[in-house]
Order: C-alpha cells, then structure tokens, then sequence
C-alpha cells in the first residue's frame, strides 16, 4: 500500500514532531541525570539516547520489551526513564548469555547491577537464545519493542514477526536502532533495520534530526497500526533478500558483533509464526528457508570450487610460484 504522511511532520529539516513535540527534546532532564552513568556503555549516539528517553517519556508504557541489551546502556536510560510510571515493568532479551565487549566475564546487562541495582524491581531478564524463544514468557499487551539486535539480514524483521502478535494493535510502538549504520565504514552489510524500516507499513513514522550520520538519523519508531498487520507481507517479502546470518554466509571477521542464526534459531522462530499467522505465512517462512539455504550452499560450492581450481592450476603450472607463496605464508604467520 502506499503510506499517507507515514513520516510524521518535519520542520525546516531538523527533526520531526508528533504533534508539535520534537521527541528527543522531551523531558531531557530525565536522562540528564544519569547521562554520564551511561554514556560509555551505550551504543547510541546522543541524539538517539534522547530519543529514546523521550519517547519513553511522552509514551509513558507499562509494558515495554527490549531486544538486544549488550552493557546495558540502553536499558538503564528505559529504566531510568519508567522508574516514576506506575507498575511499568521493562522485559530485556539477550541471544548471548556473556557480555561481547572487553569484559566477557559480567552478563549482558551488567550496567544495571553495576549502578542501577535499585531499579532491577521494574526489569525482568532472559538470556540465551533468540527472541523466539522468550516471547511467550514475555506474553502479550506490550505497548513498546525496543529493537536493536543483530543487525546482520534477517536477524531484525525476525525478531519483530515473532513479537508482532504479542504488540498491542494501534496502542503500540516500535523503536527500531541503527537503521542508517550500513553509511558507517566496515559497516555497509548492516542493512537488516534498515530493511525492516522501509517495509513495515505504519501511518506514523516518527525520527530525530541526524547525529553522528550526516543526512539520515539512526534511529527510528513506528506506530503498529491496523495497516502494520494489513501490509505485514511487505516484511515477509522482504525476508527475500540475501540471508548473511545463515552459517554458509557468515564471515567472523566481518561481523564482529553478529550473530549466526542456528537451526535451532529457525526452529524457534518457525514455531512462533506458525501459531499466530495464518498458514499461508508460515509455509512462504518455509520457502524462504529453504530458498535462502540453497542459495547460500551453491555460492559456497562455487566459492570451494573455484579455490580448489586455482590452488590445482597453480600446483600444476607455477610449482615455484606456489612454492613461494606458501613461504610467504608461513613467514607472515
């Protein structure tokens, strides 16, 4: 369907409003306070943290899901900014069970135990596993996803189909982060918000004005709306696109801070969608996986194949160059 003012109302190019309130300015003082708790455990840049503690603050939710909680950054500016709201209670998923930054021996998270222990009454925390794996613990009436995960193709519109049903319909938000890292250098296979960004359907969209990347802000929200649910085959459609988190495809080097997806993931994920969409989405999930690991299984033949070509065609014509070129190697080992 086409979107009729789905980006909410700009204003001289310097953010957008809902309803005349620019989202990262509001109730900023909530955030001030702990600003410098925070600000180097987060992965947001400043405009983006303000917009996530406005949003939080004009929204005022009670049942509010995070997915993705890395040092815990973000989910101490959402606890921070709900601890005043009355029976508001912050549901946190986490795929790994250790924390991937410098210290690997504290949980994701560890900034809440670290200097906020006095809100862990208003947060609930699962680790280990996809977002699949929770949600029905999580249970339903959310009225706030906060999304920041994988980043790697399909891993974000995953997670949202699997919470979709469990979001309540035109009283819901979504908080979608890093949905312009692919313009970050290193960055440019990080397009898995950004995919998910233009195709859900909502008739509010709603940015702050541009941060640390010129042009385009990194971080967005939408509305779930009836239309979310009308259009929901725009996401499933998209999940078409090349699938980098399938472990043909994934490279370590390349993604230092992905994550592969399992087939237990997949499992996880195809129960969900087969119990709260219509059959018809859960057999084109099945198609899309298959299609997906065929495509990533005939790249990697070609790939060994044409590696096995060379190395022969070099063993059997230029002996001495290869010869040479294994001294190399074992010179800058």
């Amino acid at each position: 369907g086409i979107r009729d003012s789905g980006f909410g109302i700009r204003d001289s190019g310097f953010g957008i409003r809902d309803e005349g309130v620019f989202i990262e300015n509001f109730e900023r003082e909530r955030l001030d306070k702990i600003y410098n708790d925070i600000k180097n455990y987060s992965g947001m840049a400043e405009t983006e943290r303000y917009f996530l503690n406005g949003m939080l603050r004009y929204l005022k939710p009670r049942k509010i899901l995070e997915a993705g909680i890395a040092q815990g950054g973000g989910t101490s500016i959402i606890l921070n900014a709900i601890q005043d709201i009355e029976d508001a209670h912050l549901f946190s998923i986490d795929y790994a069970t250790q924390n991937h930054f410098d210290d690997q021996t504290v949980q994701p998270g560890h900034l809440v135990e670290k200097k906020f222990s006095h809100l862990k009454d208003k947060w609930t925390r699962f680790l280990g596993g996809d977002v699949s794996k929770h949600i029905e613990k999580v249970g339903n009436e959310i009225d706030l996803m906060i999304l920041d995960t994988a980043h790697i193709h399909p891993w974000e519109s995953l997670n949202f189909l699997c919470v979709l049903p469990f979001l309540k319909i035109n009283n819901s938000w979504v908080i979608l982060h890093d949905v312009s890292l692919q313009y970050l250098p290193g960055r440019d296979n990080d397009l898995a918000c950004r995919y998910l960004w233009e195709s859900v359907v909502s008739d509010k969209k709603l940015q702050p004005s541009p941060d640390y990347i010129p042009h385009f802000s990194n971080i967005g929200a939408f509305k779930i709306t009836d239309d979310t649910i009308k259009y929901i085959g725009n996401v499933f459609e998209e999940l078409l696109n090349p699938w980098l988190a399938l472990p043909l495809n994934f490279e370590e080097g390349n993604y230092p801070f992905g994550t592969k997806i399992l087939p237990e993931d997949l499992e996880s994920i195809k129960n969900i969608i087969s119990k709260y969409y219509d059959p018809d989405c859960a057999k084109f999930l099945e198609h899309v996986i298959e299609f997906q690991n065929g495509i990533a299984e005939h790249k990697n033949n070609i790939y060994k194949n044409k590696k096995l070509a060379l190395k022969d065609f070099m063993r059997r014509s230029h002996p001495k160059v290869l010869k040479i070129l294994k001294a190399i190697k074992h010179i800058v080992k």
